[in-house]
């Protein structure tokens, strides 16, 4: 069925233009002449004009540039994933260049049709335009594309906000009030949404496709916040159990607005709608990003020997200096650094953009996990098909052959898993031309392991790599829908050189987990809501929780929550239970829940908790070694000294933790508070030789934590004197 091998004999005969890129963080990737692709006939609608929006999603310990251009991770000139994300006047550092979706294949006349972005926005060039296509046409306009060219964001707390705000207005017999829907909510660009035109002066499509995300809460087919619906994480599989993030961002692009001056490629007619979305968490959740691209086929005939991929251009801080390579069991893709310092020479990185801020002797590694790729004409999904890399061109001396593509066939031949000249990648050394036998998957093995095939262990010359992770081949059918769903993963200060990856792996784990289980994760005990009586040089803070289930999962200070993995609610001590609270001092309003266990950031003022037997309450940490032969081990971490004195409702705050010398708070000065709510289960006391029982025993809430009056993580609370008022 599939034509792609005669198809590319028929081709074989195409000279390789090789050309050499710019040694710097900004590469001029290889571009051929560009053709002239104006049509002699008359065109009577006009083209779109590049995009411009972009925003940074930054809800937790990342800071990711997005674009509306088919790109992210960066802003033309430098790479914006920023990790861990620092405050201002600290020197950022990006784990990312940029990154990209591609997609290519033959039409039934044998023609190539190719979009995919690299490097263009920096030169102007591109294959992919805001907005949506018109589902009839296949085509679209520039003012469409123009008003599209936007991002559409809600936060978990705006959805909480909003459902708090309908179960109370339900209870209490009344409608709800349209003007108390939060303006993230409201504006949702969900099928049908009346609101859509009053927030963004632009009305919405009515494709079958739908658009963004959201949970039916009336069952009537369309987005009618004012009856209970709100955005979710749309996956497909998941339709019973909706879930929404701490922060969502939604865009649309295609690549029928223009001609593909960045690949020179023919037009697919692709609708891409993307949901960029993150957690706020305490642990590795907190350094991870996602997104899920559903692809919509607009085109009005099939294309085979069809490509999706991901593909990155990772920069550990300095980009002269990583390594790349692949787990094929858990479809990651990692990058590290080729030495014990990120930088060239020693911790700097010239480019030729001025220097690259680096990781110096803390290096990370980065992962990319390819959770999903699309399905194939039979319905069958098609995971991580091939693993494959290039190298840019100015940064060493690398094989023309293994450099950036430069036309559309050398864009398809990385799709399809080959090199830039069609040869296939081979096991050993750089994987280029080497006598062995042919591979789908380019070092597969640790870097730890001596033995393995790793950029490593190969001893490769220092280069700047991109990664292409890659499923196919398929018929793509015309109006067909699919997913391509990634998450990123950050693990920092690894030991080097040669590091064992088991640390990414793990968060891998976790992030594979959270996907498989459609983004459902346990929310603990909801923080209490918080109010603050400001008096002279004292604050007295008050703990109340809403009575209505529906708004807290621990009213009355009853929450329960199922243990995953160990059975049904009929196992006996299988319930998370509440136990108790937590009140914080922040540093500044930089501070997040995140930031807890950081002293120099968060201060434990008071802790209460329930009269029983439950006391000091340990989670176990896997802990890593860096001898190969000796086995990981479990050590126990203090989480809560529990005082076992019963829980208390109101507290007296008259120091100010982080002041030096006089500690006694200061009138009309802002201080920054935060409560958290916990809870217990030990079914099994764990065993750390045997590693069977309960690892986590402590499990601290994540909803309702802060301001939610005014979205913030945290409570501002200023200190005043009362006077009395004399009348005149």
């Amino acid at each position: 069925m599939h034509t792609i091998k005669k198809w590319l004999l028929g081709l074989a005969g195409l000279a390789l233009f090789a050309t050499t890129a710019q040694a710097h963080v900004n590469p001029n990737h290889n571009k051929q002449p560009r053709p002239n692709n104006n049509s002699s006939g008359i065109n009577f609608r006009e083209n779109c004009s590049v995009a411009v929006a972009r925003i940074d999603q930054a809800i937790n310990n990342v800071r990711a540039r997005l674009t509306t251009g088919g790109d992210v991770w960066w802003d033309g000139d430098a790479g914006i994933y920023v990790v861990p994300k620092v405050p201002a006047g600290v020197p950022p550092v990006s784990s990312i260049f940029a990154g990209a979706v591609w997609l290519g294949g033959v039409d039934p006349a044998g023609n190539l049709k190719l979009a995919a972005q690299t490097f263009g926005r920096g030169s102007g060039d591109f294959d992919f335009w805001p907005g949506p296509i018109d589902p009839v046409s296949g085509q679209t306009t520039q003012e469409v594309c123009s008003k599209w060219d936007k991002f559409f964001v809600v936060t978990g707390a705006e959805i909480d906000q909003h459902l708090a705000n309908y179960n109370k207005a339900k209870l209490a017999g009344i409608p709800y009030d349209p003007a108390l829907i939060p303006r993230g909510v409201k504006g949702w660009p969900a099928l049908g949404n009346q609101f859509f035109f009053d927030v963004h002066l632009f009305e919405l499509p009515t494709a079958s496709q739908g658009l963004a995300g959201y949970w039916d809460e009336d069952g009537d087919g369309t987005y009618t916040p004012e009856n209970g619906d709100y955005p979710v994480i749309e996956i497909r599989g998941c339709t019973d159990n909706p879930q929404y993030p701490d922060e969502m961002t939604f865009w649309i692009y295609n690549d029928a607005g223009n001609t593909h001056d960045e690949s020179n490629g023919d037009k697919i007619q692709m609708e891409v709608q993307v949901q960029a979305f993150a957690y706020v968490s305490s642990d590795q959740l907190n350094d991870m990003t996602f997104q899920r691209y559903k692809l919509i086929n607009r085109a009005v005939e099939s294309i085979d020997s069809t490509f999706f991929a991901m593909w990155v251009d990772p920069d550990l801080g300095c980009h002269l200096d990583d390594y790349v390579g692949c787990d094929t069991l858990r479809s990651l893709a990692y990058i590290y650094n080729e030495d014990a310092v990120d930088g060239s020479p020693g911790c700097s990185c010239p480019s030729g953009n001025g220097s690259v801020n680096t990781y110096c002797e803390d290096v990370p590694i980065l992962g990319v996990d390819y959770f999903r790729g699309p399905t194939d004409e039979n319905g069958d999904e098609i995971g991580m098909s091939s693993f494959t890399y290039y190298n840019n061109g100015g940064v060493g001396s690398p094989p023309p052959g293994t450099t950036d593509p430069s036309n559309a066939l050398e864009y398809y031949r990385y799709l399809t898993g080959s090199w830039r000249d069609g040869s296939p990648f081979t096991y050993g050394g750089d994987a280029y031309q080497e006598p062995t036998q042919a591979l789908k998957y380019a070092f597969t093995e640790s870097p730890h392991v001596q033995d393995g095939w790793s950029m490593c262990t190969a001893g490769l010359p220092f280069g700047d790599r991109r990664t292409i992770q890659a499923s196919g081949p398929f018929r793509l059918d015309p109006g067909a829908v699919n997913e391509l769903i990634i998450g990123v993963v950050w693990v920092a200060d690894q030991a080097y050189p040669c590091p064992n990856i088991r640390k990414i792996q793990d968060a891998d784990d976790i992030s594979q987990g959270l996907f498989d289980a459609c983004f459902d994760q346990l929310d603990g005990p909801d923080a209490p809501d918080v109010d603050f009586i400001e008096l002279d040089r004292e604050i007295i803070a008050i703990f109340t929780n809403d009575t209505v289930r529906a708004i807290s999962n621990n009213a009355y200070e009853a929450y329960q929550e199922a243990v995953p993995g160990i059975g049904g609610t009929d196992v006996e001590d299988s319930l998370y239970l509440f136990e108790g609270y937590k009140l914080f001092q922040f540093s500044g309003p930089d501070v997040g829940v995140a930031d807890l266990e950081d002293p120099t950031k968060a201060r434990l003022i008071y802790q209460v908790d329930i009269n029983n037997e439950v006391g000091r309450i340990f989670n176990w940490e896997q802990v890593e070694v860096d001898n190969s032969n000796v086995e990981e081990y479990y050590v126990p971490v203090l989480e809560v000294e529990g005082s076992n004195r019963g829980i208390r409702h109101t507290f007296r705050i008259t120091e100010d933790q982080f002041a030096a010398g006089d500690r006694r708070l200061i009138n009309h000065k802002k201080y920054y508070f935060v409560a958290i709510a916990y809870s217990h289960n030990n079914y099994l006391e764990f065993n750390p030789l045997t590693i069977v029982g309960q690892r986590k025993p402590y499990l601290q809430g994540r909803r309702n934590v802060g301001d939610k009056t005014g979205n913030r993580p945290f409570y501002t609370v200023i200190p005043r004197p009362i006077v009395d008022r004399k009348l005149n």
